[in-house]
């Protein structure tokens, strides 16, 4: 996942392999990937914050590489906040579309296995810093809320609920 995100993410986006450990040291459901014959072709990252972390993150208060020690444990009737940190696919293979589809249709999979923990899901939020994060953003049926700027650069934050996941994805 690392080399990946190394590959399409800017620099100040990139994630460190101790970010991933203790991401999931706090929340084994963190992440699902997209394999290939072995070969990893692509990932998500659905975050479970507190409502603070999550506004703080996506006002650019908090940078993203603080927040894995905010994540919070699926628990029956915790209310959590998402935010959906990843969604990347190797953008220079050909089957990329194929891989972005399979990680569009498995959001709706996981996001009621998620449900069925007994979790509250409030809210989802992303930060698009590329202009397929916008693309997807408004594929699962997001909406642009504000821009942030961060890193000296803007970007779009969007934001959305179970039901407009529900209802954005086209199966």
């Amino acid at each position: 996942m690392i080399q990946l995100d190394r590959r399409i993410y800017p620099g100040e986006w990139q994630v460190e392999s101790t970010f991933v450990e203790q991401l999931l040291e706090r929340n084994k459901r963190v992440y699902k990937i997209v394999e290939e014959n072995g070969d990893l072709r692509g990932y998500s990252s659905l975050i479970p914050l507190d409502k603070r972390t999550y506004d703080q993150l996506l006002s650019g208060q908090i940078d993203e590489s603080k927040i894995c020690h905010h994540a919070l444990a699926y628990k029956v009737g915790k209310e959590v906040y998402i935010y959906a940190s990843s969604m990347i696919v190797d953008i220079f293979h050909e089957n990329r579309k194929k891989y972005s589809r399979a990680l569009i249709l498995e959001l709706l999979d996981w996001i009621e296995e998620i449900l069925e923990t007994g979790v509250v899901i409030k809210e989802f939020g992303m930060i698009a810093i590329t202009d397929a994060g916008n693309r997807i953003g408004q594929r699962v049926g997001f909406t642009k809320v504000w821009e942030l700027n961060e890193h000296g650069e803007t970007y779009n934050v969007y934001k959305g609920t179970v039901e407009d996941i529900r209802n954005g994805i086209k199966v």
